[in-house]
């Protein structure tokens, strides 16, 4: 009989190679990144971040920080693929870069990711290079690149912890082998709705305590290793207000008094284009998810556009900056 040394003891998920997750069936150059020359006019304009991708110098999506994905709650729940498009993004830009020539044996992404979350499966991943590539890249190129992603699935919060531990370990093995490391990308999906979970089961207290912990072992990472790792959370619970009611309609909901402007008890965090209303951060565990975050973008619906927008940039100087993605 095994005793619990702590709330972290049990067993982390092995690492798997994303490529030997794919069916036999399907095992049958060098990408340019663009350059972007900035103007005055297009400095709000997102779309050129994400296009250039993950730097190690300053920029959105930059080494050295803890970058968080959130959409906007809505009425019904949205599937994985909304969140994931832009990570999934960035991670296949990052992974179509070519590589030195000592770092083409290592391991350039871990994914961290609940076992039910579908969108960073292999197969989405291998389809994800084709496309992106086009037809510079074959598919057995692109399986050699995804021979460079290690997952980690995971099914509780003390998986996720563990998981963290495991690619703690592997930095400091690469950072040991290397003087001079390209980038690695880190993504950890769903340690608000796993927390949430520990909350339900328990109480606030506990499942808050337990996600600040395991996000200042996020933010160590990304302080200590900031030349070459880039930290991206994929945060699948959703910002603002819950779910609306089904015999009420939004716009019929009269806030309190303290809550009549998008500033007030939201601690600055705000969408440019939501009307006032109930804080973005509402709840104990927004506001504790916040708090392990450098860079926050929010994913909305803007009528029939889907807006990405930084909410907090507190490494930079990108607060503000929008783009309306676009699926590759």
């Amino acid at each position: 009989m095994t005793t619990a040394r702590n709330v972290y003891s049990a067993e982390p998920a092995y690492p798997v190679l994303a490529s030997s997750l794919l069916a036999q069936s399907e095992l049958g150059a060098a990408h340019t990144t663009h350059s972007v020359h900035k103007t005055e006019t297009t400095d709000w304009n997102l779309k050129e971040d994400w296009d250039i991708g993950i730097q190690n110098s300053p920029s959105i999506f930059r080494c050295g920080a803890v970058i968080g994905f959130s959409r906007l709650r809505t009425r019904s729940k949205d599937n994985d693929e909304y969140i994931a498009q832009m990570p999934r993004h960035l991670l296949t830009t990052h992974l179509l870069r070519p590589l030195s020539s000592e770092m083409r044996a290592e391991t350039r992404a871990f994914i961290i990711y609940p076992s039910n979350f579908d969108a960073f499966a292999p197969r989405i991943l291998l389809n994800s290079l084709q496309s992106t590539a086009g037809q510079s890249l074959s598919r057995e190129d692109a399986i050699k690149r995804l021979d460079l992603v290690q997952l980690l699935p995971i099914h509780s919060f003390p998986n996720a912890a563990q998981a963290i531990g495991c690619v703690s370990t592997s930095l400091q093995e690469i950072q040991s082998k290397h003087a001079d490391n390209d980038s690695i990308v880190l993504i950890v999906v769903g340690l608000d709705t796993l927390a949430e979970g520990i909350i339900r089961a328990s109480n606030p207290v506990k499942g808050t305590a337990l996600l600040a912990a395991t996000l200042r072992n996020l933010t160590r990472l990304s302080r200590t290793y900031n030349s070459f790792l880039s930290v991206m959370l994929v945060n699948t619970n959703g910002l603002g207000a819950p779910h609306f009611e089904s015999d009420k309609h939004p716009e019929k909901q009269k806030a309190p008094p303290e809550e009549d402007t998008r500033f007030s008890r939201d601690d600055g965090i705000h969408s440019i284009f939501q009307s006032p209303g109930p804080p973005l951060l509402s709840t104990l565990l927004m506001r504790t998810l916040d708090q392990g975050i450098d860079t926050h973008l929010l994913l909305s619906d803007i009528k029939s556009a889907k807006v990405a927008e930084v909410i907090k940039d507190r490494v930079g100087t990108g607060l503000g900056k929008w783009g309306i993605w676009t699926s590759k």
